[in-house]
């Protein structure tokens, strides 16, 4: 309780710092500013545009080799977790009644998301480099999506959800490895599934807009069937490998539209004054909520002595992943920010800090993991809160704040690990780490003193070594290295206090 504590305490104390300091020095400058007249901007009408941004998956999967005599089936999750950038165009039609706008929306994408993962049933080495492994490799090499968007108009941007249908292109690699033995199978799907997301549209200026959006995207679950065999090698092999898995994908993205056709049926609603009035100079404060999805990859390790050499006869002095795994906390967030702005021309800087409970969660499969005699062994981890002290800089429009943000970042992470030997043996603990924030996102007006925003962030929480004594004769010490990265998509509400 105490390293949380302290952890915790740093991220507070260094944001009230940071607030209070930029605040004190921005409210001796002065700012003149005269709002541009109203415009009667209207969405209604056929656009298109391009876009980009960064995936990243969470696939679940299992694997069997059923035709082994005693067969050896996956106990448990393994974990593929694919990132990656995304490119493509949208093509849509607009219809805005009053405020409230009705769209229909469709994009096609190339991906570059890929991702190993390892330990479907099996994923261990020795020391004298004996080889037991099972890997799964997705690719996603496309998606389209075809969408509904429901949106309010105010100032110059627009407040939308999104939901469809979507198609992905993925490429399924199996591999099964034994000592120098050595074969794979590629496989090439097409899924379908369901899309559902939200963002913000803004005007830039003449039929130009700019847009940052989420989209989850949800797969039906697959399986393929493979023949896995090799000649080669100390240990021949011929083999049915079946593999099932559920592939998900979570999408932030900017894009850029050009209204191509104007078709307003009805009068246009006026800008509000206010919104092209609103100033973001000043201190704030807010709630927030929203989703996490963390990427960690992870090798365990069961070792006599790893400088030692090996005993005459010995077979099993040092054991380790063959390959990194992966574990994926994922969850809900709820926290609140505070923060301060100046604004010079269109342009935004300023300071924000935040405190977050998180139910971010996961288990999956570690070194073994099968039903046919085998040891299960497991790696679980959890966010239990999240910090960050950022710094922020944006491009105010009518109305609305597009920013980028970076800077530190704590959290404290809990883990159990799972192992199997002469008896099983547990082992948790908890870590606050430090580390690296980085993202961006949309801020608009909404009425009076409050805005809303959705914002994405990328957590880099470093590496955890982690160590344990057992009272195994032949493993005594156990544990786990691991890197930590997290993404987390979130909206939230600001009261502007004062400027």
């Amino acid at each position: 309780m105490g390293m949380k504590r302290t952890g915790f305490g740093i991220a507070v104390g260094a944001t009230i710092l940071l607030a209070s300091t930029f605040a004190a020095s921005a409210a001796d400058l002065p700012v003149k500013y005269k709002a541009p007249p109203p415009d009667p901007w209207n969405w209604a009408g056929l656009y298109g545009g391009i876009n980009a941004g960064y995936s990243f998956g969470r696939d679940t999967f299992d694997q069997a080799l059923p035709n082994l005599p005693a067969g050896r089936f996956q106990d448990g999750p393994g974990r593929i977790l694919p990132t990656g950038g995304v490119f493509g165009g949208q093509l849509g039609y607009n219809w805005q009644i009053e405020r409230w706008v009705l769209g229909l929306e469709g994009d096609a994408q190339w991906a570059g998301q890929r991702d190993p993962g390892c330990g479907g049933f099996e994923c261990i080495q020795n020391f004298n480099a004996e080889v037991g492994a099972a890997l799964v490799r997705h690719q996603v090499d496309w998606f389209t999506t075809l969408r509904g968007r429901l949106g309010y108009a105010n100032g110059g941007y627009l407040l939308y959800v999104t939901g469809g249908a979507a198609w992905a292109g993925i490429r399924e690699t199996a591999t099964l490895q034994f000592d120098d033995s050595v074969a794979s199978a590629t496989v090439k799907n097409v899924v379908a599934g369901w899309v559902f997301g939200g963002g913000i549209e803004g005007r830039l200026s003449g039929n130009w807009t700019v847009k940052f959006e989420y989209l989850h995207l949800d797969f039906s679950p697959t399986t393929t069937t493979t023949r896995l065999a090799t000649p080669a090698g100390l240990l021949p092999f011929d083999e049915t490998n079946v593999v099932r898995s559920h592939v998900t994908d979570n999408i932030v993205r900017v894009g850029l539209n050009y209204r191509l056709w104007n078709a307003q049926a009805t009068a246009p609603a006026p800008i509000d004054p206010a919104a092209n009035a609103w100033r973001w100079t000043g201190a704030y404060a807010g709630l927030n909520g929203g989703y996490g999805v963390g990427n960690t990859s992870f090798k365990e390790f069961k070792y006599f002595d790893p400088v030692a050499p090996p005993l005459f006869g010995e077979l099993t002095h040092y054991i380790s992943s063959f390959a990194p795994q992966k574990v994926s906390p994922q969850g809900a967030l709820a926290g609140g920010q505070v923060g301060y702005n100046w604004q010079i021309n269109q342009f935004v800087v300023g300071v924000e800090g935040d405190a977050q409970w998180s139910g971010q969660k996961d288990t999956a499969c570690a070194m073994s993991c099968f039903t046919a005699g085998g040891p299960v062994e497991t790696v679980t981890q959890r966010y239990n809160w999240l910090a960050t002290a950022r710094a922020r800089l944006g491009y105010a429009g009518s109305g609305y704040l597009l920013f980028v943000t970076a800077g530190g970042a704590w959290a404290e992470i809990e883990e159990t690990d799972v192992f199997s030997g002469a008896a099983v043996y547990t082992s948790n603990f908890k870590q606050t780490k430090g580390g690296w924030v980085a993202g961006g996102g949309v801020e608009a007006w909404l009425s009076g003193n409050w805005t809303g925003k959705i914002e994405y962030l990328h957590f880099d929480l470093g590496s955890i070594n982690h160590t344990f004594a057992t009272t195994d004769q032949t493993f005594p010490t156990m544990g786990t290295q691991s890197t930590v990265r997290n993404d987390v998509i979130r909206v939230g509400v600001n009261y502007r206090l004062g400027g």
